[in-house]
């Protein structure tokens, strides 16, 4: 999904200069906004790019410029968890640390921005208007209470243009050819559409039954071919080690006052010494913690592996012995006391253990690609004899016709319905709701006319498919010129964002960047 934003917006930056910001002035730094939650995890810097700190304000501006501009694309689909799981923080902070490198550059370079730039941009932004004119008495206090100073923002507007020149100027680069162009055209336009009906294995494999008889004789006569598959997976049948612990809490920012941080040392020290002397770990953290996702769960924080906590949280967890109590532990969510209740070794699965399993999974893989290629084998000679494959494998029968048609064959218990790709264009290996197909791609692209089923079965991941061609069209030479323009103005924005890319990742390689990871976590996210 975000991939997709991204081709569609050269920079989330620039929406500043059509007032993005001053919406966010609002949300992201109101009472109890995220910004505000991020900053008491780390006051410091957001990031530092070759010594060049971006500020937290900085990063929650911009985060929330650029989750409000996604949200104006996606709608109110888009939450806060959302975006979390889709990694926009990240695309955040990658954004940022390009800012800085480009605009850096740009100052090498000797490109500048004008007085007169900047404050057309600022009078044009609609939330500094009053009845369709700039009202500067809004501006200063809207600006003052966010940026402290009319400077500190208009250095920012500075920036961001400067940054959306640098870039322009990069995107100057991207030529395209005439014949790039008419490739690009013959590929687009020269389009084929399937229906296609994919046997899956997960549905064969319902129909597939291993005897342990089986089992013992494909062990003695393939036992090169289990190892094999043993080495291969060999995560699967490794487990990392594992605690199940709990915790008090007593919250404290990074880089808070040292008094402060005293304070919060002493609490749990305290709390410490009171399960020490025999309370209840559960009643203590009921009572103290501030962690609010344990904190009625009497601090309880289930089995956890490797990676899951803060550094110094999974470091003490993983040094304790099973009803250890530990010492204060200091992370950038502030103090904390644990207690670990039982702890899970890391352990490897030997082959001789799991060599059973694995003959057993291989017998079955091996019977549900025979009986799906056997289904799909079968589906083509229909074809082939004549038969339209949406008339073999019709969809499920509406409920007004259900006495008058009956339903599609099914496999392993599953419909088995066709499908169509919708058209698509030449020049890749991946058909639409088929996946990476290079062989049936190319089969595609030589058929000729509709009707025309494609003439082997072809593999993928998920099961054979076999397809027939609903629709084929060829680019028309005669409108090349009217077409060629829209097709060259897209090929170009690739080439621009290529460029771009490439460049961006030629100044982070050569500079030292230091990221601080309290800001690529969700603020509300403990421990």
């Amino acid at each position: 999904m975000l991939d997709i934003l991204r081709a569609k917006s050269r920079s989330v930056l620039t929406y500043v200069l059509f007032g993005i910001i001053i919406v966010v002035f609002v949300i992201s730094f109101g009472p109890g906004s995220q910004g505000c939650q991020v900053q008491s995890l780390a006051q410091s810097y957001a990031v530092e790019v070759d010594g060049y700190v971006v500020t937290p304000a900085d990063f929650e501006q911009h985060y929330g410029n650029l989750f409000r501009t996604y949200q104006a694309r996606l709608g109110q689909n888009l939450t806060l968890e959302l975006a979390d799981q889709l990694g926009l923080r990240n695309v955040a902070m990658n954004q940022l640390i390009d800012r800085v490198l480009a605009v850096r550059e740009a100052k090498r370079r000797g490109l500048a921005v004008s007085d007169d730039e900047v404050n057309r941009v600022i009078w044009g932004i609609p939330a500094f208007q009053s009845q369709g004119n700039f009202d500067l008495d809004l501006y200063r206090k809207t600006v003052r209470a966010v940026y402290g100073s009319e400077d500190r923002f208009e250095q920012q507007i500075r920036d961001d243009l400067l940054y959306t020149k640098m870039m322009a100027l990069m995107r100057e680069g991207a030529q395209v050819s005439q014949e790039a162009v008419k490739e690009a055209w013959t590929n687009e336009f020269d389009q084929v559409d399937l229906a296609f009906v994919r046997f899956p294995l997960a549905a064969a494999r319902k129909d597939v039954k291993v005897t342990d008889a089986e089992v013992k004789a494909f062990l003695a006569a393939n036992a090169a071919r289990v190892s094999k598959y043993y080495e291969e997976h060999a995560a699967r049948y490794e487990t990392a080690k594992r605690v199940q612990a709990r915790h008090v809490l007593v919250r404290v920012p990074e880089g808070a006052p040292a008094a402060q941080d005293e304070a919060a040392r002493k609490k749990i020290e305290a709390a410490s010494d009171r399960i020490r002397k025999g309370e209840d770990f559960g009643a203590v953290a009921r009572q103290i913690s501030e962690d609010p996702g344990t904190k009625e769960k009497g601090g309880e924080l289930g089995f956890f592996g490797p990676g899951v906590m803060a550094k110094p949280f999974e470091d003490a967890a993983f040094a304790l012995q099973k009803g250890e109590l530990s010492q204060p532990v200091r992370t950038r969510f502030g103090w904390h006391v644990l207690q670990v209740e039982a702890v899970e070794e890391a352990r490897k699965v030997p082959l001789a253990e799991a060599q059973a399993d694995i003959a057993r999974e291989i017998l079955s893989d091996d019977a549900a690609r025979k009986l799906a290629d056997a289904r799909a084998a079968a589906a083509l000679a229909q074809m082939r004899s004549g038969k339209k494959l949406v008339e073999v494998f019709p969809p499920p029968p509406k409920a007004g016709d259900a006495k008058t048609r009956a339903a599609g064959p099914e496999f392993g218990g599953e419909a088995l319905v066709a499908q169509e790709t919708g058209p698509f264009g030449r020049g890749g290996s991946m058909v639409p709701r088929i996946g990476d197909a290079p062989a049936l791609a190319a089969a595609a692209f030589a058929a000729t006319a509709a009707g025309q089923p494609l003439p082997d079965v072809y593999a993928t991941p998920l099961g054979p498919v076999v397809a027939q061609v609903l629709t084929r069209s060829r680019p028309d030479p005669a409108k090349f010129p009217q077409q060629s323009e829209e097709v060259a103005a897209r090929l170009r924005a690739t080439r621009e964002t290529q460029i771009e890319s490439a460049w961006l990742k030629q100044l982070r390689e050569a500079a030292t960047v230091k990221v601080n990871d309290a800001f690529l976590r969700s603020p509300a996210s403990s421990s």
